[in-house]
């Protein structure tokens, strides 16, 4: 989904939009507070065209409680270097290799090139809470053009010790997601 924002005419730049092919997904993690943060990754982006997109904001899409977006931002695939991408985890995203870097430049290729620019998110819930994401809505800005577009990676964060917790679990099911 392309949403876009423009006050004078169509815009005929580049957009920004998820790379290769899609498998939407939910991933979950346990344990997670204002002081031990998750970490969510893998996520290709790349330009239909040439160009450069800043992006400006990171959104859970959907959410049940309260997400979090602490930080975000991108780095080159790692994987065309031989490297693996974030996935998911906990730390932060410098000590996980990441700057403080939110462009994204490669352009798109073929659907099952690899080509695109990882995104990863450090995230928080509040204490004692549970928290879940159907995906996240990317907004960015080209120039002076700005839009937004999604990524459909769900995520289930749970400050209980254990996915398996009854309040955790509850979380999953309004998703419609066995647990």
């Amino acid at each position: 989904m392309l949403t876009a924002a423009c006050s004078a005419g169509a815009w005929s730049g580049p957009s920004l939009r998820p790379a290769g092919k899609l498998n939407p997904s939910t991933g979950g993690l346990p344990a997670v507070s204002a002081s031990h943060h998750a970490l969510v990754g893998g996520m290709l982006l790349c330009l239909t065209g040439p160009g450069q997109a800043v992006i400006t904001a990171v959104k859970p899409i959907h959410p049940i409680g309260t997400i979090e977006v602490l930080d975000y931002a991108t780095r080159p695939n790692p994987l065309l270097e031989g490297g693996e991408l974030l996935d998911q985890g906990y730390g932060s995203l410098r000590t996980n290799g990441f700057t403080a870097n939110r462009i994204v430049d490669t352009p798109c290729g073929a659907s099952d090139s690899g080509q695109g620019d990882e995104l990863a998110l450090e995230l928080s819930v509040p204490h004692g809470t549970n928290a879940g994401t159907t995906g996240w809505q990317i907004d960015y800005r080209i120039g002076d053009h700005a839009a937004s577009t999604t990524f459909p990676l769900g995520a289930v964060l749970c400050s209980t010790s254990s996915m398996d917790d009854k309040t955790c679990k509850r979380v999953w099911q309004q998703y419609g997601l066995p647990w």
